[in-house]
């Protein structure tokens, strides 16, 4: 059982769609399971390979917006070893001072998969519809205060920059005018709860399923709680 290999399949490969969706679900769901068992110490381990990078951008494309916070919170805490050193080895052990076979350490493979899932976090390319996606892996209490914010990432269609904060109970999303998607762009909903009125550009908007779609940048989104005016 491999389920870091299968990531391969929904990025770079963009068949996501292509698979049984039943088997596709079923696989990660085993695989976060037994994550979840190696982190509270319900499951003996002795070591893994920290490709498991590669899992948090799946569990994003897969709308696991916490399951995927918690595997970095593992990710972090089990295998940046030394702590100071902000990388890992190619095998990480259980125990730190075990006399053990590390491999390349840095390893860049390894930091690889650690950047593509740190911006599948913030922005990624949906195949399905050639739309990208933003925030789908941002958990809520990164949007406080200045919120989060990114300018000039390349994409396949032209530079990207958007910030995305809370104010007060308002959520604000402000996309520059560089890259347009065909598909356009879609905001996942990153709150607790339902959203309320929302507006881009001024207009009303209505969301489907968790998410709203911006057809084209530069874009002013703002988003009312969805008991505001009670």
């Amino acid at each position: 059982f491999d389920a870091t290999s299968i990531t391969v399949a929904l990025s770079p490969a963009g068949e996501q769609t292509a698979l049984p969706q039943d088997l596709l679900r079923n696989t990660f769901e085993r695989y976060w399971n037994g994550l979840a068992e190696r982190s509270e110490g319900s499951k003996p381990w002795n070591d893994y390979t920290p490709y498991e990078w590669r899992s948090v951008g799946a569990m994003v494309r897969l709308g696991w917006r916490e399951r995927a916070q918690q595997a970095i919170d593992f990710l972090f805490v089990t295998g940046a070893r030394p702590p100071a050193w902000n990388q890992w080895a190619e095998v990480v052990g259980r125990n730190p001072r075990e006399t053990r076979f590390v491999g390349d350490m840095p390893h860049g493979w390894v930091a690889s998969d650690f950047i593509r899932s740190a911006l599948d976090l913030l922005v990624y390319e949906r195949d399905a519809d050639h739309a990208l996606v933003l925030a789908a892996g941002v958990p809520a209490t990164w949007l406080a205060g200045d919120g989060i914010g990114m300018d000039n990432l390349g994409t396949p269609y032209g530079r990207l920059g958007y910030t995305l904060l809370q104010s007060g109970k308002r959520v604000i999303l402000h996309i520059a005018g560089g890259a347009h998607p065909p598909g356009g762009f879609v905001l996942m909903w990153p709150l607790q709860g339902a959203s309320g009125a929302t507006r881009i550009n001024g207009k009303r908007a209505n969301w489907q399923n968790g998410e709203l779609r911006i057809s084209d940048a530069p874009a002013e989104v703002t988003i009312e709680p969805a008991d505001a005016g009670r």
